[in-house]
């Protein structure tokens, strides 16, 4: 979301969000484009989102809403990704 008035939008258990941050560091599944469904709120800026192997709290602004869908995103909605191996050093 490029604007905080579009918060307005969000209905809870209804509205849908693709991920626009790479947030693998949290869950190996929380990749560029995952969607999952808004089910309330964390802070006044954190949505608490629903995947479907993980519910996580999600910046606005690390997430649009996705048009025209709404309800919980099946993992054929998810984008296929193969972990990679983690270091200690890696950020």
């Amino acid at each position: 979301m490029k604007d905080r008035s579009e918060l307005g939008r969000v209905v809870f258990d209804r509205t849908r969000v693709i991920l626009t941050r790479d947030l693998s560091i949290m869950n190996p599944n929380l990749v560029v484009g995952s969607q999952g469904l808004v089910v309330g709120k964390l802070a006044n800026y954190t949505l608490k989102v629903a995947f479907p192997n993980v519910t996580v709290g999600i910046n606005w602004q690390d997430c649009d809403i996705v048009e025209g869908k709404s309800g919980m995103p099946t993992l054929a909605d998810q984008p296929r990704v193969i972990p990679k191996p983690r270091t200690i050093n890696d950020e």
